[in-house]
């Protein structure tokens, strides 16, 4: 999660990776500190340095909080590329005292409301079955008669919650709404999602619908049906002259 002055940020389509399996996400080193407090994190800033804390359970099983630092140069390099898809990246994170490295993801960051240069970032670890959320992205929108009369779509969920049996997040999920009229809904069922990613939405769910004025919603076609009258054929018997 990005946030700016406090709020999420949410990327436009544009903005975000649209490839199913993203390339191998960036290493960055973490160097753990003793100092919290907006003191201490405005010297690290000055520095060239993110103040930020990594969250999760440890080695051990246990939970734990270790406050850290990282390059800003590095974390902003990562951000301009991937915007809010940084969120479904599994990072590989070293803290410079020895250890192995540590799988993570982004657990969110903070931007400065004016000038959008991140202030801090704070990472969780990661394992197989943690939650995270995936963006939806909608296909074939040319292919919509509703979009092309001056519909829109109206996301009832921008992003689907899931529960993640690997290391590969996608970046997106995809809808199709070729063929798509207005007032037509898109539920969670008409979406295909990997294997190893189960929705925590009920399959019955509206996650968006093709909106726009009641004039643009098509009617149904009236069946035309073929009246063919028959000829009555009038008996002229009367005019007909006798055979005897």
């Amino acid at each position: 999660m990005l946030r700016q002055g406090g709020h999420q940020l949410r990327a436009s389509a544009a903005r975000a990776l649209s490839t199913t399996a993203p390339a191998p996400a960036a290493h960055f080193t973490l160097t753990p500190r003793l100092k919290d407090g907006s003191r201490e994190a405005r010297r690290l800033r000055k520095q060239g340095l993110l103040p930020g804390i990594l969250y999760g359970e440890g080695v051990n099983g246990d939970a734990s909080r270790v406050l850290v630092s990282m390059n800003q140069v590095d974390f902003e390099r990562e951000y301009r590329k991937l915007r809010t898809s940084m969120g479904n990246q599994v990072y590989e994170v070293t803290t410079g005292d020895g250890g192995p490295a540590t799988k993570v993801l982004l657990r969110d960051a903070t931007l400065h409301p004016v000038t959008d240069i991140p202030q801090s970032v704070n990472f969780l670890r990661y394992k197989p079955g943690r939650k995270v959320h995936i963006p939806l992205d909608f296909l074939n929108q040319e292919g919509s008669p509703g979009l092309k009369r001056g519909g829109y779509i109206n996301n009832v969920y921008h992003e689907i919650p899931c529960t993640i049996a690997s290391e590969v997040i996608p970046a997106k999920l995809y809808v199709d709404v070729n063929g798509m009229h207005v007032g037509e809904r898109i539920y969670l069922e008409n979406i295909t999602f990997p294997e190893h990613v189960t929705p925590l939405v009920k399959p019955e769910s509206v996650v968006a619908t093709i909106a726009g004025k009641r004039g643009l919603i098509q009617k149904p076609e009236e069946e035309v049906v073929e009246v063919v009258e028959e000829a009555a054929v009038e008996d002229d018997d009367d005019d007909d002259e006798p055979i005897f």
